[in-house]
């Protein structure tokens, strides 16, 4: 069965017709969706070469560099 396409008003109208423990469901998958910051940083290179041995250690290379 194909879907008809749906707006934005639409899907949540349906999502208010849903039982409250479906509706509950839907709340949590939304909630763990990333944002584009967070899918932009998670795709972001890391610098080469550059590794701490501890919290100590990056704190004072961050210190250096401000």
């Amino acid at each position: 069965m194909i879907m008809p396409l749906m707006n934005a008003a639409t899907i949540i109208e349906e999502i208010k017709s849903l039982p409250k423990k479906e509706r509950g469901k839907v709340i949590e998958f939304v909630k763990h969706i990333p944002n584009e910051e967070t899918l932009a940083a998670i795709n972001e290179p890391l610098e080469k070469g550059r590794s701490f041995k501890s919290a100590a250690e990056l704190f004072a290379a961050l210190d250096k560099e401000c």
